[in-house]
């Protein structure tokens, strides 16, 4: 296992669980308890922070988004259960990005992404992957609980977890080292060297991709979070069955790729990519994060850590 993920060549940290032991926990250039910016994979959290308050009874997966959201044009025809497995029909119109130019607040960033959302009906029922689907989905449950997406997250994972190097990425700098973060580096062909990546343009981006990529964490806190989301107490084993079962092509679904014998996230931004397989008991599971990130590599990877995955649960 060491050996074929060591042949990644990625400089970070890894962690590999199997039957419920861990059998690696290291890092190569930082340090195991290092804290990554998990940019994507943050979007199971977000959903299951979603079917909390499917639960309660607050919110209904059929629920259009006209009842939070009517300006949003095609609003009457998009369902929660549309945003979580991403065949809303919901885009940013051509040449917007989400949030505004500067940061405000959460609020302005939403009334500026809801006023450059677009609807393609043709497009209702079939996967699209866009993080607007669950920048709105952080709206909503904000709406619902009236409360900031930030507080919510850490009433549901940091503080029942316990989480001791998980921080939002524009947290205070005290905060952020506290949590053993490190800064996200890109790779330049024009200076042949890593780049560090300005911490105010990744702030701003992890304001802008709210629910969906403001989150830093290390293996370790990643990995608790994952399993209490597949096992534990934060979701009952209907609602998990609901939101983590996905549909053709990609079988995407709160979150999550839901493959036959395992599910997938993975996340790449602002110098960082992050890689998380488990299966549904969570009893194997491989997690790698890296802050050094190179243009074209990130598809490769997610196929190479499959393979990884796939070859644990061959051998057993």
């Amino acid at each position: 296992m060491r050996q074929a993920i060591d042949r990644l060549g990625m400089k970070g940290s890894v962690t590999v669980v199997n039957n419920g032991k861990t059998l690696l926990n290291y890092a190569t250039g930082n340090k195991p308890d290092t804290s990554y910016l998990i940019n994507s994979v943050q979007k199971s959290m977000t959903a299951t922070m979603v079917m909390r308050e499917v639960e309660k009874g607050k919110l209904s997966l059929n629920d259009t988004l006209s009842e939070f959201y009517p300006e949003i044009e095609g609003s009457d025809y998009v369902k929660i259960s549309n945003l979580l497995n991403m065949t809303s029909g919901l885009d940013l119109q051509k040449g917007k990005k989400l949030g505004t130019k500067v940061f405000i607040s959460d609020e302005d960033n939403l009334k500026h992404d809801i006023k450059y959302t677009t609807f393609d009906m043709k497009s209702l029922g079939k996967w699209h992957y866009t993080a607007i689907n669950y920048v709105l989905l952080c709206g909503i449950i904000s709406k619902i609980e009236n409360k900031s997406y930030e507080n919510l997250f850490r009433e549901t994972f940091i503080k029942p977890l316990k989480l001791q190097n998980t921080e939002f990425l524009w947290s205070d700098e005290e905060k952020l080292l506290n949590s053993n973060w490190v800064p996200g580096y890109i790779y330049s062909d024009v200076d042949q060297a890593y780049i560090r990546v300005p911490h105010a343009t990744a702030v701003k981006d992890a304001h802008n991709e709210l629910g969906a990529g403001s989150i830093v964490m290390s293996n370790h806190d990643l990995m608790k979070t994952i399993k209490y989301i597949l096992t534990g107490n934060v979701l009952s084993n209907q609602s998990r069955s609901i939101l983590f079962k996905g549909k053709k092509p990609k079988f995407y679904n709160g979150g999550f790729y839901n493959l036959s014998q395992y599910k997938v996230a993975n996340g790449a931004g602002e110098g960082y990519y992050t890689f998380m397989r488990a299966t549904p008991n969570a009893k194997n599971m491989i997690i790698i994060q890296s802050n050094h990130t190179t243009k074209g590599k990130f598809k490769l990877y997610k196929s190479k850590v499959n393979d990884i995955m796939s070859m644990m649960l061959s051998i057993e």
